[in-house]
């Protein structure tokens, strides 16, 4: 007769487990590790699919919690679960998207058991570490010279939007009414807008369908991706908070598979224009977030570029350096949103940027008496912007820190 098969209950080994153990069974090496309230924040090491690397302090995870929840900050990310789920992003073969079921389960039950007493990890983890060839270098290339005939068909996708708030669902035409800085006229010029579900026989486009679409263009304005902000966002993650957090939280922001976008920056194709070079030499390169900030700005006639991210990469941060030099007295001007999660992200960036070029802050929670605490830079009115600039133009912003 075969051996008895036993049940292995994960709940009660997760809490006998860390994040060495994991990370030592499936012979991965853990990044630098830094301690944030009751979080230890570190840069992603997961098999999760991502394109690029992630800031130092993208993921975060509980490892005081029993089951080891963790969660990634990462902009446009949001996965999260718990230790069986990181095992599942971890182990070698075929990853279930941190879900494993059947059979995957089973085995990354074993493998707990195996980690709590103290088994050897399977020969697969050994070869996973072993060196192989160097990667190839990223890069991104135009949508209009990739090799796939799909691909090239979405150069001009937003052709296929509209811009006409009624003949919006409710959810899409409210997220451009609360950003009346994205009037019809705006969203032409820097190619943005919303893609219906339903745009009759046409399929193209279609990950990016129900959602605000908006063009990442080279620094010569050849589309080189199309990224979509669900306007669904905020209720399904309110929905998904009220549950167990089991499931996949919701994607605020959709990517397609492959653009590297560390190596971009939003709003690149506009910086080096004429009518720009003298605001870019009293303010500096001015840094921001997400897509919308650099849309305000600019309508506010602020050349800014954004990260896409809360975090910037190396390559994010080279990019930045050199644009400064060439065409801002050397100067980076950091502007990320003014809440707990923006500022963990300015002194990521600080660490990055001040190894390559001199580097300000535009605001904290603290600076101007703390009344943009909680704001983001689309949410400027002119009189807003006006306070900011008048503080840079001081020369006072080079001695304001995040402590």
């Amino acid at each position: 007769m075969p051996p008895e098969k036993k049940f292995i209950n994960v709940d009660e080994l997760m809490p006998q487990l860390g994040l060495a153990d994991v990370a030592r069974y499936y012979g991965v090496l853990l990044p630098d590790l830094t301690q944030v309230g009751n979080q230890t924040r570190m840069r992603c090491f997961l098999n999760c699919g991502k394109t690029q690397e992630t800031g130092d302090r993208a993921l975060a995870v509980q490892t005081d919690h029993p089951a080891k929840q963790w969660h990634c900050h990462q902009y446009g990310c949001g996965k999260g679960g718990n230790l069986v789920s990181m095992c599942d992003l971890l182990k070698p073969g075929d990853a279930a998207g941190g879900r494993p079921r059947g059979q995957r389960f089973k085995d990354i039950a074993a493998d707990m058991r195996a980690m709590v007493e103290g088994g050897a990890p399977p020969p697969a983890a050994a070869q996973a570490t072993a060196p192989g060839p160097l990667p190839e270098a990223k890069r991104n290339v135009p949508l209009a010279e990739s090799p796939n005939e799909r691909a090239r068909a979405l150069t001009a996708l937003d052709g296929k939007f509209t811009l006409d708030l009624a003949k919006m669902p409710p959810r899409a035409s409210s997220y451009f009414r609360r950003r009346p800085f994205l009037s019809p006229e705006v969203c032409r010029t820097w190619r943005a807008g919303y893609l219906p579900r339903d745009i009759g026989e046409d399929k193209s486009g279609g990950t990016m369908r129900g959602k605000i679409v908006y063009p990442y263009l080279s620094e010569c304005g050849e589309v080189l991706t199309w990224f979509g902000r669900d306007p669904e966002f905020e209720e399904k993650h309110k929905a998904w908070e009220a549950t167990d957090r089991t499931e996949r939280e919701p994607e605020k922001f959709h990517f397609i598979k492959g653009f590297h976008r560390g190596l971009e920056l939003f709003g690149q194709h506009l910086i080096r224009a004429p009518e720009h070079a003298e605001k870019l030499k009293q303010l500096g390169l001015v840094l921001v977030e997400g897509p919308n900030d650099a849309i305000r700005l600019a309508t506010l006639g602020v050349p800014a570029v954004a990260l896409c991210s809360n975090t910037i990469t190396r390559e994010q941060a080279a990019k930045a350096a050199g644009m400064a030099r060439e065409l801002c007295n050397g100067i980076v001007t950091i502007f990320l949103d003014c809440d707990p999660e923006g500022e963990n992200g300015m002194k990521q960036c600080l660490g990055y940027l001040a190894q390559l070029t001199a580097v300000r802050l535009a605001w904290t929670s603290k600076m101007y008496g703390g009344r943009f605490k909680g704001r983001q830079p689309e949410s400027l009115s002119i009189e807003d912007w006006q306070e900011i600039e008048a503080f840079l133009r001081s020369g006072e912003a080079k001695n304001w820190s995040l402590t």
